[in-house]
């Protein structure tokens, strides 16, 4: 593990723990104590660490002391904790140790983050250079402060403010833009949560980036030429020099689109309950929510009651379809309507969109009306029946409305939507999934494979081999996440194998649909699907660029011949 690594690691622990410490009653044991083992672990690394590259050992020691006398400390302070967890130890010294243990390790802890943040603030700005770290290490920074939001008192309804577990939980999944909760958002929250939760799903939908960068903007501050080369990966665009302006272009378009559908959302609820501030509200939080297809709802029974409603349905789904095409496809439209532009065709990137998109809601639709029409649809009208098909089929585009019940679903139901959450939307868009540009890919090389064609082709061009194997070193990844938080569910929980398989899969695709079993989830339950929600949010191609290194150039094997099939 790198210095910068283990500075950046320990000092989001220190403040945890000590965060922590003033709400020990909120926090499981285990937790605490895994925590505690793993502060510990890193700081005897660094300590070894500097030992065996030190010149001198005996300076070594000397200068680091101080670090030493309170490791040691530390080691004995939890050496204690963890055996009083086993050993019931009554009486009020063993409370007063408890209690002399928290301080010590508290000043421990801000010796150590004191020690070293200058160090840390150097590691920050080496991890810059790194757009793929970046990207991770401000989405770990933001789940973090909405954890610690969402644990205040004002943030719910009762005044006592969330568990860490599920506060934690319900900050991923918002920063995620995935819609699964542990908690009911309408009934638990109060308004100042709502509006944590509401400001956590902007943030992660847009990419706290993009709001870090046009905030710059707002404040007349120009960026780098770093910044706009990490910005550049965040949004895949390689113009740098038009940055700025797709820039601002993402943020007027995005705040342009959830507007209007505020505006249509706040017609057709006020239909149904009356214009009020409150129904402003839920017209502007189910809008965001839909447009960075989060899933998020302020009814407990998300959509349901509105399945009848063609004015709120269709234009969640519109927001919903317009936040998975991208920004690029949709800038690319623009520019081909726009008679003064020198756009005359669309490109392949639009067109693969476009098509697949049609093509998957379509298919969608008719599988899911034709598995579901003499069951969960059985009680509604054939118009109505149409307009829930529609939707499902839309939402499973990683948005995670529902506007009929799960509970009556089929198996073969539930695993046709496992596939369309698999692959979700558009590559750069809010979505999640593998992508229907990877499927697009994968799909165009096993056709050039069942033909025995020399090229992979796909809308009249030729598609590179790396771009072929980065499509399928996604699509494995996501297999091999999908069944690896399937395993785990499956080894902790007593439950049907296909709830744990669309869990798992809801989870990865940040889709936020469940059949129920999200409120089942024991404590290890919840941290799989948490780690699940956030692997599928940066996608594969990020987590995996944080471990390439320097490749070996110069170097050539002999080619090996491998029987295949």
């Amino acid at each position: 593990m790198k210095k910068n690594s283990i500075l950046i690691i320990t000092f989001f622990l220190s403040i945890l723990t000590l965060v922590f410490n003033s709400a020990s009653a909120a926090i499981p044991t285990l937790i605490m104590r895994i925590i505690d083992l793993l502060i510990l672990a890193i700081i005897t690394v660094e300590i070894i660490r500097g030992l065996r590259t030190a010149d001198y050992k005996r300076q070594f020691f000397l200068r680091n002391i101080p670090l030493i006398i309170f490791a040691s400390v530390y080691l004995i302070i939890l050496g204690y904790m963890i055996t009083a967890d086993f050993i019931s130890t009554p009486g009020d010294g063993s409370r007063y140790f408890s209690l002399v243990a928290k301080v010590l390790r508290s000043l421990f802890l801000l010796y150590r983050m004191f020690e070293e943040v200058k160090s840390l603030e150097q590691a920050l700005h080496r991890l810059n250079d790194r757009p793929a770290l970046s990207i991770i290490s401000s989405f770990m920074a933001i789940i973090t402060i909405g954890t610690l939001l969402l644990m205040l008192p004002p943030a719910t309804a009762d005044g006592r403010g969330l568990r860490f577990l599920d506060a934690w939980f319900t900050a991923t999944s918002a920063v995620c833009v995935t819609g699964l909760i542990v908690v009911d958002t309408a009934a638990v929250f109060s308004l100042t949560g709502k509006i944590i939760i509401l400001a956590l799903i902007q943030t992660g939908g847009l990419g706290i980036m993009i709001m870090t960068y046009f905030s710059m903007f707002i404040l007349r501050r120009k960026a780098t030429l770093a910044e706009k080369q990490r910005l550049s990966f965040v949004i895949s665009d390689t113009d740098i020099s038009g940055i700025t302006t797709t820039l601002k272009k993402i943020i007027y378009l995005t705040f342009s689109i959830e507007a209007a559908g505020a505006l249509l959302l706040f017609t057709g609820f006020g239909r149904e309950s009356g214009f009020s501030g409150r129904t402003i509200f839920n017209a502007v939080f189910h809008s965001i929510s839909a447009f960075c297809n989060a899933g998020f709802s302020l009814f407990s029974d998300s959509l349901e009651g509105f399945v009848s409603r063609p004015l709120i349905i269709f234009t969640v789904s519109a927001l919903i379809i317009l936040g998975g095409l991208s920004f690029a496809v949709i800038f690319n439209l623009a520019a081909f309507f726009n008679p003064s532009s020198k756009v005359r065709k669309l490109n392949i990137n639009t067109r693969i969109v476009l098509s697949w998109t049609a093509v998957l809601l379509l298919l969608g639709f008719f599988f899911f009306y034709a598995s579901e029409h003499g069951g969960s649809l059985r009680s509604y009208s054939t118009p109505t029946q149409y307009i829930a098909a529609f939707f499902q089929s839309v939402t499973l585009r990683t948005a995670g409305f529902n506007s009929i019940g799960f509970s009556g679903f089929s198996t073969g139901t539930i695993l046709i939507m496992c596939f369309f959450m698999f692959i979700g939307a558009a590559s750069g868009s809010t979505a999640g999934g593998i992508k229907i540009n990877t499927t697009a890919v994968i799909a165009a090389y096993l056709k050039c494979i069942a033909l025995n064609s020399p090229r992979v082709t796909l809308y009249r061009h030729q598609l590179s081999e790396r771009r072929v194997l980065r499509a399928f070193a996604v699509f494995f990844y996501g297999v091999t996440a999908v069944l690896a938080g399937s395993t785990a569910l499956a080894l902790t929980h007593n439950a049907p194998l296909r709830d744990i398989l669309f869990e798992a899969v809801s989870a990865f695709g940040t889709v936020g649909l469940s059949t129920g079993m999200t409120a089942k989830l024991n404590s290890f339950g919840k941290v799989v699907i948490i780690f699940l929600m956030f692997n599928g949010r940066l996608g594969p191609l990020t987590i995996l660029s944080t471990f390439s290194g320097r490749s070996e150039s110069g170097v050539r094997y002999p080619q090996g011949d491998i029987l295949i099939g």
